[in-house]
């Protein structure tokens, strides 16, 4: 007769062997990938879903486009019909990409030669400024 290893009982489904179990006190994963929290599913999820191509139909020409580019032709579309709500949000985004556009472009101009300041220009400067878009335009 063969004999019964001490503790070992039946294997089989959802009863491994003994040697190949988790050992009390034990982590399951202990060298593995970091669970994801909740924000950064969140985050993923909605990204995923921002970008992902929609059919959009104009007339008789269907487009594929993201469905936040879709999101944001309904934005303007409706504050061009009047609506106040979606003409001051579309208002509010434009103002302030421009304005990170003016901080990213005034950073780089900070190397250059900074130009003569309008409000310092004399008369005889201004108005050989205008004889010359005068020339130019003839």
């Amino acid at each position: 007769m063969s004999r019964k290893k001490k503790g070992a009982g039946p294997v089989g489904y959802g009863r491994p062997p003994v040697h190949s179990r988790f050992r009390k006190g034990q982590s399951g994963n202990p060298a593995g990938r970091r669970r994801q929290s909740e924000n950064e599913r969140a985050r993923k999820l909605i990204l995923r879903e921002a970008f992902r191509m929609l059919n959009l139909r104009e007339g008789d020409k269907v487009t594929r486009i993201p469905a936040l580019q879709a999101v944001l032709r309904s934005q303007i579309a409706l504050a061009a019909k009047g609506n106040g709500p979606a003409q001051r949000a579309v208002v509010k985004t434009v103002q302030e990409i421009e304005a990170e556009v003016r901080a990213h472009g005034t950073a780089s101009a900070a190397n250059r030669k900074p130009a003569k300041d309008l409000n310092d220009i004399t008369d005889q400067e201004l108005m050989a400024i205008l004889r010359q878009n005068k020339m130019s335009e003839a």
